[in-house]
């Protein structure tokens, strides 16, 4: 069994006000105006956020002060810098000259980035008030419900926003998120399918449908959903890792192994690919190839018991007792709850012939886990029971 791999968490995307082409407007067609339209869609071509790009939408502004549309793609262009109070305030500017659906959307999302909630559902709600079809303002609206811990009002709002728009792809993937967030793994499963169909170059779609899918079992359906994450991300280590495990859990193993050294070709630091290395290693009986992996990962991660853990299986397969039983008392140093700790360090007395102190260590670690096969198994054998355990 592989090491927790991944932290859950929480995705949300509101869908971006789209940055518009300017054509010059009847009244304010006078020469500077027409010449700051030029210039923004000169902006615009850059599309990028650099010093150039933001040096055009000046001068526009300059040229034309009371053109909404400049200061509205200035304000996104902050934005996209990350400089939010520039970004809102000219984004401010734009709603106060001319009062439209986009330039109030383009306002709520900085105001949400910001994390200024309530002034953020103003701005959605002074859209819907307008237009009750908006699915950004739903989108936005939702977002706001689930930071304050109304998740099923969220839903209904985004079921909502499925209805007016059946092929909105950033809908579906929320209503995935908050499904997951309120255990309906089922329900998850299907709106990150239909956000997967409607946006098949969506990677966070692919990647968290394969994972939903991995925990129910789809183990098929879960490496197809990956290698396609896998595909437009390819440098994501969170897919390679998910992917090793798909691998795994279908018995090939050579990929399993493959995936996660890419892993750690990509990002040698990380221990958590070395652990699961280790124990694929370790599962194909390539004990010494396995205790180099997971040295490397006690280099990186000394306070680590599952690496000390395995660390103890591998040299115990290997026979060489003493440091076998050294790792596997300093996994339990670290953590005195890992039931395959104990039961390894049980094998471990087992074959020195401390009968006593292997039936110490089995009945220990089925205590932590009752369940588990291979400790009743080995209690048994050394003449103990495991009912009642």
């Amino acid at each position: 069994m592989f090491t927790q791999r991944l932290f859950r968490f929480s995705i949300w995307i509101v869908s971006s006000a789209l940055t518009i082409c300017l054509a010059p407007v009847t009244s304010l067609a006078e020469e500077p105006c027409v010449k700051a339209a030029e210039l923004v869609k000169k902006a615009l071509n850059l599309g990028e956020g650099s010093n150039e790009e933001m040096e055009l939408y000046n001068q526009a502004k300059s040229l034309c002060p009371k053109m909404a549309e400049v200061h509205f793609n200035l304000g996104l262009a902050y934005q996209k810098r990350a400089e939010l109070d520039r970004a809102e305030s000219e984004l401010r500017e734009s709603v106060r000259l001319k009062d439209e659906e986009h330039f109030r959307l383009g306002l709520g999302g900085v105001l949400l980035q910001k994390g200024e909630i309530a002034a953020a559902r103003e701005q959605y709600e002074r859209v819907l008030e307008k237009n009750t079809r908006s699915v950004a303002a739903l989108q936005g609206v939702a977002v706001i419900l689930e930071k304050q811990q109304n998740a099923l009002e969220a839903v209904e709002v985004l079921q909502k926003a499925a209805e007016i728009e059946p092929t909105n792809a950033v809908t579906f993937f929320n209503l995935g998120v908050l499904q997951e967030k309120l255990k309906r793994p089922d329900a998850a499963l299907e709106a990150y399918q239909k956000a997967a169909e409607s946006d098949p170059k969506n990677f966070e779609a692919h990647h968290l449908l394969g994972m939903v899918q991995m925990r129910k079992g789809f183990y098929k359906d879960a490496r197809k959903s990956l290698a396609r994450a896998a595909e437009l991300k390819p440098q994501d280590i969170r897919i390679h890792i998910g992917l090793a495990e798909v691998y795994e859990k279908l018995g090939e193993r050579g990929l399993a192994e493959a995936s996660l050294r890419r892993v750690v070709a990509i990002a040698p630091t990380n221990v958590v690919a070395q652990i699961n290395l280790g124990i694929v290693l370790i599962e194909e009986s390539r004990y010494q190839d396995a205790v180099s992996v997971l040295t490397k990962a006690s280099e990186l991660d000394p306070k680590n018991a599952r690496i000390w853990s395995s660390l103890g299986r591998a040299q115990l397969e290997l026979g060489k007792m003493t440091e076998a039983e050294n790792n596997l008392k300093t996994a339990l140093s670290l953590d005195a709850s890992n039931p395959f700790a104990h039961n390894n360090l049980g094998v471990l007395y087992q074959r020195l012939g401390r009968t006593r102190m292997a039936r110490e260590e089995f009945e220990m670690a089925l205590s932590l886990h009752p369940e588990l096969e291979v400790a009743k198994k080995n209690l048994e054998s050394v003449g103990g029971s495991s009912k009642g355990s």
